[in-house]
């Protein structure tokens, strides 16, 4: 069964009478997730599509009320009229109640954040039938606990999202990309601390791209490679924005001087420049590049960054051992510690048996958590990490965990994923 609620009313309605009869739910947004915690598997859907009552702007404190059915892009659309946006940029079209439910980041997380640092309060429905609203929209707020916390990145499993009120930022009027081979691994993290030093707040992005990545998505969308040379093992693209316009602050001057600097120090052996839409246009196509080469087994994790290369080298190293068909394309928000590690399975190559991909995925994060890191970087928790998150999460930490959800879903009615 399908359920399609047009109110928060309708829809505490609804889980209170599914948690009476014992009927347990599956919560849906826009279903752009990657770990299946909005996919039924015989449970009934509840999807988040019409709740679009409350669409509230605030232009004196640059907040948004806002019902969680509205998609990122509506959101935005509406917004841009008013030189103002929600910050949280993706490839992808995920509802607003989605974004919450699993704290997304995207590529510009570096200057403003995930989800959770831009929501200043939310209405929930609980599974009795309870709607609950969590927080005053305030920016500065300490009158209660911050419950509103609990919901956000639950992946759907304490309550249903219906409405949030959002911190919004104002659109740049300028921006400056460059797409950068440094001349060594080891020269990145140098680079990186300079202009993080140097411009501060004005950087938005700064991405990776492994040669496989960009390869795959050069291959996709048909042109030449940005680079007058062969591509480099590894690439950066790096993003300067400002609000103030280029009359006062020519982000695309300070940028070529930058580069200029780390040409003549040997740290940047080559640069794309210029062409803004085109790079992201590149960044933006790895994901389609790399599913035209074979299965594509993904993986969204977070390393301190301090341990990136290091987990870089023996994962590959580890799969050339045990999986050696396996084609390492990693990309992602280096500047953050994210990445997505992602590996092509050719098509060429005897399809992975399920024993083998659970092995797989299981020395990938052994790894992982080795080097102090995260199996969800910015996707959730859904069934395709349930495993996982029994292997490597500390008992405490799934003991209050078990602790709350047993308050909030009591009968483990709502969602997939269990926390105890």
């Amino acid at each position: 069964a399908l359920l399609k609620p047009a109110t928060a009313a309708q829809a505490a309605e609804l889980l209170a009478l599914a948690t009476r009869h014992q009927v347990p739910l599956v919560l849906q947004g826009a279903h752009t997730g990657l770990v299946k915690a909005a996919t039924p598997q015989g449970q009934v859907l509840m999807s988040t599509e019409r709740l679009r009552e409350v669409f509230e702007f605030d232009p004196l404190d640059r907040t948004l009320r806002v019902s969680s059915g509205f998609k990122l892009s509506e959101v935005n659309q509406r917004l841009a009229a008013r030189g103002l946006q929600f910050p949280i940029d993706l490839s992808a079209d995920p509802s607003i109640g989605g974004m919450l439910a699993h704290n997304t980041g995207g590529t510009r997380m570096l200057r403003y954040g995930d989800v959770r640092a831009n929501t200043l309060g939310l209405e929930v429905a609980l599974a009795d039938g309870q709607l609950v609203r969590l927080g005053h929209g305030l920016a500065k707020d300490n009158s209660a606990l911050a419950l509103q916390q609990l919901f956000i990145g639950a992946s759907g499993g304490l309550g249903l999202i219906t409405e949030a009120t959002l911190k919004l930022a104002p659109l740049p009027k300028q921006a400056a990309v460059a797409l950068v081979a440094p001349a060594s691994l080891e020269a990145v993290w140098p680079l990186y601390q300079r202009w993080m030093n140097e411009f501060g707040v004005l950087v938005s992005a700064f991405e990776g791209l492994s040669a496989n990545a960009l390869e795959a998505a050069i291959h996709v969308q048909g042109g030449a490679s940005p680079f007058a040379s062969e591509l480099p093992p590894y690439s950066l693209l790096v993003e300067l924005s400002s609000e103030l316009p280029q009359a006062q602050l020519n982000l695309r001057e300070l940028l070529h001087t930058a580069l200029e600097a780390a040409f003549e120090s040997g740290e940047v052996v080559d640069a794309a420049l210029d062409n803004d839409e085109g790079l992201w246009g590149l960044r933006h196509a790895v994901s389609e590049g790399l599913r035209e080469q074979g299965a594509v087994i993904g993986f969204d994790i977070s390393l301190p960054r301090r341990a990136v290369w290091a987990f870089r080298e023996q994962a590959t190293a580890w799969l050339a051992e045990h999986f050696a068909p396996a084609k390492v394309c990693d990309f992602g928000h280096l500047g953050d510690g994210g990445q997505h590690f992602n590996l092509v399975w050719p098509k060429s190559a005897a399809a992975l048996s399920a024993e083998e991909g659970a092995r797989l995925r299981a020395g990938i994060y052994a790894l992982v958590m080795a080097h102090g890191g995260s199996f969800s970087a910015e996707h959730g928790l859904g069934p395709l990490l349930q495993s996982t998150y029994d292997a490597h999460t500390a008992p405490g930490v799934k003991t209050l965990s078990a602790a709350v959800s047993g308050v909030l879903n009591p009968g483990g009615l709502l969602g997939q994923f269990k926390f105890g």
